[in-house]
């Protein structure tokens, strides 16, 4: 019998998070990406944001970022056109590409660190896909463990 897997989008705070401390539900979320439990979505943005955040607060640690991406099953998204331009009147410009990479990808949780996603209002999304819901990794954590 196989659980479905959940798709899971991770914005480049919870890759950060988990790989500079081995405490707390970034870690375990990527840990239960190397499980294979969820499946890890991430697009272009994502993974350049992670090596350029990276190189400028943690540089010795860029060895250990391309053996985690290596490591873990990531799916990368490319975010459709028509996600872009919904996704730009929903959060602001940088964090765009990510958001519609989630809304194309038909992720089930799109997890953050970061204010903006947190508070994003996607009811506007209601209806055009099934609706993901956006967390932080420990809420993600206690929602799917209850």
């Amino acid at each position: 019998m196989s659980m479905r897997q959940i798709r899971v989008f991770l914005d480049s705070s919870v890759i950060i998070a988990g790989l500079a401390s081995k405490k707390g539900g970034s870690y375990e979320v990527l840990a239960l990406a190397e499980l294979k439990i969820v499946l890890p979505c991430i697009c272009e943005d994502v993974v350049t944001e992670v090596f350029r955040n990276v190189q400028k607060k943690l540089p010795g640690s860029v060895p250990y970022v391309y053996a985690l991406f290596k490591k873990l099953p990531f799916i990368i998204i490319d975010p459709a056109e028509e996600d872009i331009a919904q996704a730009k009147k929903l959060i602001n410009q940088k964090d765009a590409s990510i958001l519609a990479a989630a809304i194309t990808g038909n992720v089930n949780w799109l997890l953050s660190l970061d204010k903006h996603f947190l508070k994003a209002d996607l009811m506007d999304l209601r209806g055009k896909k099934d609706i993901f819901q956006i967390c932080s990794p420990g809420e993600f954590l206690e929602k799917i463990l209850k």
